[in-house]
């Protein structure tokens, strides 16, 4: 004991440094599981119903759920690291431990520091995720979703099933699909339109993409076309040999690669309002997480007679604020109503600055 209290002496700021990151790491390990499995299963779902559409095959679910987990990161990281240093400080506010510490000298901009390590850590990690690693996994999102548009295999169809076709009140059934050959066989479409109902009836059919317009089609070989009015006898019936169905487009998609999927020279080489708001979109995380530990820190200090969940409460409420702030900003930025150069750092500026005004008036 005489030897902690040595050595308490000769570092006491190392000492609490360190057992603050090593508390703080292991509530936010915590936390971040509890989120991350919360929003694996939300996209999960919506992966689910994605494949149901038939935007993708039943065989790309796990590695369309790794892409979109990328962009969850983004969100959960900082969310996960600032309710972790806030619940730590304040559970050692009621326990007065805090309280002796700032008896001993230890000012709250002093905790502000002791936090420097992993404010840098988690900076550059989000940066380097939020610039190169989420737009990756867009890319490679978009290019799965793409293959399996042009390929009949992964087309989402199933031999013997009734489906909607993506985006559409259209109903197509095919018996076979011939995987060596690429191409359906035996199908049934019905198409719903304004005014009328077509039904068509084919042999067989190749799935095709226009080169000019990026429009897809299904090319059908030797069948029926029945066009009718439901409820009335008006009908007529043709005989095709080749008759071309224009496919809706793919909707649905896990991510909007428009801009997402974007390099970052593509970005700022661009003069698009909306890819100068994406810029500050994939900058974000990185600065958030830095200022939400500073407020963490500064609104954590409470009194033994303060409510124990009063801190977070106030917690989730700026939260809420600071991103809701930060959406408004890149709309503002995507509509051309700020300059690019003031872009969202104005949210950031007035959160960084009533973070330090608690610190200081804490300290006082």
């Amino acid at each position: 004991m005489p030897v902690l209290n040595e050595a308490f002496k000769r570092k006491p700021l190392q000492i609490l440094a360190s057992y603050l990151r090593k508390e703080t790491i292991k509530a936010f390990v915590g936390i971040l599981l509890v989120l991350f499995l919360v929003s694996v299963g939300v996209a999960f779902a919506e992966t689910l119903r994605v494949i149901a559409r038939g935007v993708l095959p039943a065989s790309m679910l796990y590695v369309e759920l790794g892409l979109r987990t990328t962009d969850v990161l983004t969100i959960l990281l900082p969310l996960s690291l600032y309710l972790a240093v806030l619940s730590k400080l304040a559970m050692m506010y009621r326990n007065q431990e805090m309280v002796i510490f700032h008896a001993n000298g230890i000012s709250s901009k002093q905790l502000v520091k002791m936090y420097v390590p992993q404010m840098l850590f988690f900076f550059i990690f989000l940066l380097l995720l939020a610039l190169y690693v989420v737009p990756l996994a867009s890319r490679t999102s978009e290019r799965m979703v793409l293959d399996a548009s042009k390929d009949v295999s992964l087309m989402g169809l199933k031999e013997g099933v009734f489906q909607e076709l993506s985006g559409s009140n259209s109903i197509i059934y095919v018996r076979k699909i011939n995987v060596e050959e690429n191409r359906l066989e035996n199908i049934f479409i019905n198409v719903k339109h304004e005014n009328r109902v077509d039904t068509l009836t084919a042999e067989y059919g190749y799935q095709y993409e226009d080169a000019a317009t990026k429009q897809r089609y299904i090319s059908l070989f030797n069948g029926f076309r029945n066009e009718g009015i439901p409820g009335s006898k008006k009908y007529q019936l043709m005989r095709f040999e080749v008759n071309d169905i224009k496919l809706p487009k793919l909707k649905g998609k896990s991510v909007d690669v428009d801009e997402d999927g974007k390099t970052l020279k593509e970005l700022i080489n661009s003069d698009r309002p909306i890819d100068k708001a994406e810029i500050h979109k994939r900058i974000s995380p990185a600065i958030v997480v830095v200022v939400l530990i500073l407020l963490a820190i500064s609104i954590s200090k409470t009194s033994p007679r303060d409510g124990k969940i009063i801190n977070l409460i106030l917690g989730l409420i700026i939260y809420i604020v600071y991103l809701n702030l930060l959406t408004i900003g890149l709309s503002l930025i995507a509509q051309n109503k700020v300059p690019q150069w003031i872009g969202v750092w104005w949210v950031h500026g007035i959160f960084i600055a009533y973070g330090f005004w608690r610190i200081h008036k804490a300290d006082k």
